[in-house]
């Protein structure tokens, strides 16, 4: 980058507008940068789980202390872990949802520590879905000529981590935009037979039903909420062995099972079926399951249909389907 780029991007991204926040240090470092002065500059990956775990990985030739663009204090560590490379990434005015796409080069010796205490690889976070839903930020960090301290940062790119593509040398991952989330389906609601409300939401949702206490709209018990199980012999990652009947059978189909100890704690699941003793997800959990130790929380399911709300939840008053309104029809 010539000095001419750098008093553009200094001005567009660091000046009166601050469409990008720095520190002050930084600030004086990128603003006297055409005095001679050789500035090296790092990518800094931040991916952080929707369980709430944050990992940290440098993409320079060496791991790095670095803040955070806003503050001197504290040094978070960016140690290294698998190669990245990435696309450019581009700065506009609009709606259109940017995308970055990162390439990752982990092999079997690359280990992803969970804070429950399991290790997995890169490749096996991928495959159970660890990822899904998760967060990546994008920091670009500037070190000074002949200093190995890290001067600033700057948030150069930030999303939520879309597709990715497992290969057998390389891992794609696309991050989108946040403005991704504005693109939403509208009008928000649709006529059709099925309910499109959220089952359970938590808040002011516009199902009402409360999936731990087991309560309805109206705050009537219902006898369906969370039950806390414990695994029993011949559990495995793909299912779970359980002594628990629920009534009726199908209450708990498409609901959560939670793990609330051992290696899978604070890891969620959704049920596929509870059937012969057995609750059956869709995907396995990351590590293996303890028999007799470790436990787990389930919260019910609902298949969206009139019958469903009105016989297991008794809660007709808020569905939001349409069973009655005829079915479309060609006419010649």
């Amino acid at each position: 980058m010539d000095h001419e780029t750098n008093e553009t991007r200094v001005g567009g991204f660091l000046g009166d507008n601050k469409m990008r926040p720095c520190t002050n240090e930084l600030k004086t470092i990128l603003d006297t940068w055409n005095t001679g002065s050789r500035i090296m500059m790092a990518d800094l990956y931040i991916f952080t789980l929707i369980t709430g775990e944050v990992f940290r990985y440098s993409g320079f030739q060496t791991p790095l202390a670095a803040p955070m663009p806003t503050t001197n204090t504290p040094l978070y560590e960016f140690p290294l872990g698998p190669s990245f490379s990435r696309t450019k990434t581009k700065v506009q005015v609009g709606p259109q949802v940017d995308e970055l796409n990162i390439d990752i080069y982990a092999g079997e010796e690359d280990l992803l520590a969970m804070d429950s205490g399991g290790n997995i690889t890169w490749q096996n976070a991928f495959f159970v879905g660890l990822f899904d839903g998760a967060t990546c930020e994008l920091l670009r960090a500037f070190l000074v000529e002949d200093s190995p301290r890290v001067a600033g940062t700057i948030t150069w790119f930030y999303g939520r981590v879309g597709d990715i593509d497992i290969g057998r040398t390389k891992t794609s991952m696309r991050v989108k935009s946040l403005l991704d989330l504005l693109t939403v389906q509208m009008p928000r609601r649709l006529f059709q037979s099925a309910c499109n409300h959220v089952f359970g939401e938590p808040g002011y949702g516009m199902c009402g039903y409360d999936r731990v206490l087991g309560l309805n709209a109206l705050g009537e018990a219902t006898g369906i909420g969370a039950a806390d199980i414990v695994s029993n012999a011949g559990s495995s990652q793909n299912s779970i062995t359980t002594d628990f009947v629920p009534a009726p059978s199908t209450a708990y189909d498409n609901g959560s099972i939670i793990g609330t100890s051992g290696l899978n704690n604070g890891f969620t699941r959704t049920i596929g079926r509870l059937a012969d003793g057995h609750i059956y997800f869709l995907k396995p959990f990351i590590f293996p399951v303890e028999p007799e130790v470790d436990w787990f929380r389930l919260l019910p399911g609902c298949d969206h249909t009139l019958d469903t709300c009105t016989n297991t939840f008794n809660n007709r008053a808020r569905y939001g389907g349409f069973p009655f309104i005829p079915p479309p029809e060609t006419a010649i």
